[in-house]
């Protein structure tokens, strides 16, 4: 028996890695990947070399230009979008407290997991502020405000010293929800519930204000992409088109908390993607380092039912340590170039000032990680209307032909994975050295303090990559 369970065991593990998130089948390489790593950190050297040699920034240098759109005053327009927003959540909690529990079937996890969360991360990253205009949950405090008015000042105000620790709390939290949580509908209505529990009692407590500036996990994180969006807002409420990414110019990470927030988002993507490969898994199972099997008095893989529970335990362990590796490293890079330019600037204040430029990386990596469930899973969306209960309806008379996938070419998906991750570090490369002629005081010096800025580049580059051949290097 528990050799079967072994055995049983050894292949799924073996079928993980090929089953990642980004392809549904084996692919081969038409070349090995460790030739894409080298030739991406390649590029990555050559650009910075061309910045360093063309880029003429000033330290007290302007954000970039921009393209002026004008204002639209359409309010009716932006409640529709609201009335749409607050009835698509409503209808999602609904749906997964009274209808089909199939995951498959219900318009909830469809709806709550990729069309919300995955695409109103990869929407925020082109159009910013998009989400604070239509936050249902900011909606309904709104009018709960007009009755209730403490929902708008709240009760105290809000603890500087928490900045946004809440938010970072909810992240981890929806994080390990999405990969140990097993949800299913009627669950993650009931997620939802609380969420929303929660968001009325911080805005109640803390004012609405506040709460979704610094506290609300969507509103954190949508914002914080959205300063990458080439079409946003400027302080005169008016529509600007700009480069992406030159919306990073400038920002600062104000506390500690946002620096980890922003980290988080590197690290979890790639924890999520370095837990489904094979080295992760033996790690544990194959007990390389012979810790476990004395303590056990056999081989791990023969206790995985007893032991699967403490390697979940361990997983969400390495994830919530993950962001503080991270800053490690980055503040140990910094520290180098500090160090080699001799700057007279705190840590402190040039953690602040270069803790933007990783957000590029951030969003790299999470679209070459997810965008293809917007494809295969993300279009169903169009199916689940017609039925969103899972009940045999066909409203729209689409319940079946809107559930088919978009499968794309695995070649096509691997190839923009690899030009994502370059862009996003040269990009990254960029808006570091930016930064860094904005802090220093000669084009010499800033290049100097982004010598260890470009090898920390490098190596995620490395990383980024290996973690996405992992599934197609056999």
């Amino acid at each position: 028996m528990k050799l079967r369970l072994a055995m049983a065991f050894a292949a799924s593990v073996g079928s993980t890695a090929v089953h990642a998130h980004s392809f549904a089948q084996p692919y081969q390489l038409p070349m090995p990947y460790w030739m894409y790593i080298y030739g991406a950190m390649a590029a990555l050297a050559l650009s910075f070399v061309v910045l360093a040699f063309f880029l003429r920034e000033t330290p007290n240098a302007q954000q970039p230009r921009h393209l002026l759109l004008g204002q639209l005053k359409m309010p009716w327009l932006q409640r529709l979008f609201q009335t749409a927003m607050f009835a698509s959540i409503v209808l999602a909690i609904v749906a997964g407290l009274i209808g089909n529990q199939d995951s498959y079937r219900n318009i909830n996890m469809t709806y709550v997991w990729i069309v919300f969360a995955l695409g109103g991360c990869y929407l925020s990253a082109l159009v910013g502020g998009w989400y604070d205009a239509v936050n249902p949950w900011k909606v309904s405090v709104e009018v709960l405000s007009k009755r209730w008015p403490v929902f708008g000042s709240g009760y105290i105000a809000y603890p500087k010293r928490l900045a946004y620790w809440p938010a970072l709390a909810q992240y981890m939290v929806f994080i390990i929800i999405e990969l140990f949580g097993d949800t299913r509908p009627f669950s993650l209505s009931v997620i939802l519930l609380a969420y929303t529990a929660l968001t009325l009692l911080g805005s109640w407590l803390v004012g609405s204000r506040q709460w979704f500036y610094y506290a609300d996990l969507f509103s954190v994180l949508f914002r914080v992409i959205g300063h990458m969006a080439p079409l946003q807002k400027n302080a005169e409420q008016r529509w600007v088109l700009q480069w992406p990414f030159a919306g990073l110019i400038g920002q600062r990470a104000t506390h500690p908390s946002l620096l980890i927030f922003i980290l988080f988002m590197l690290s979890s993507t790639a924890f999520d993607g370095l837990k489904e490969t094979q080295l992760w898994f033996n790690l544990f199972w194959k007990d390389p380092w012979n810790i476990l099997t004395p303590l056990l008095g056999e081989h791990p893989i023969y206790a995985y039912p007893y032991l699967r529970p403490w390697f979940i335990a361990y997983e969400v362990f390495w994830l919530l340590l993950s962001p503080l590796l991270y800053l490690g490293l980055f503040l140990g890079f910094l520290w180098l170039g500090k160090t080699l330019s001799r700057s007279d600037l705190p840590l402190t204040e040039l953690t602040a000032r270069f803790s933007y430029s990783l957000l590029p990386i951030a969003l790299v990596y999470h679209i070459t990680h997810y965008y293809t469930l917007l494809l295969n899973q993300g279009v169903k969306i169009r199916g689940l209307i017609s039925d969103p209960f899972g009940w045999g309806w066909n409203i729209f008379g689409n319940a079946i032909t809107g559930r088919l996938p978009i499968i794309p070419d695995m070649g096509v998906v691997w190839d923009s994975q690899v030009w994502l991750i370059l862009i996003g570090h040269v990009a990254s490369v960029w808006l570091a050295h930016v930064e860094a002629l904005r802090c220093f005081n000669s084009r010499r010096q800033a290049t100097l303090s982004q010598f260890p800025m470009l090898a920390l580049m490098i190596v995620f580059t490395g990383f980024g990559l290996w973690i996405l051949a992992q599934p197609l290097k056999g």
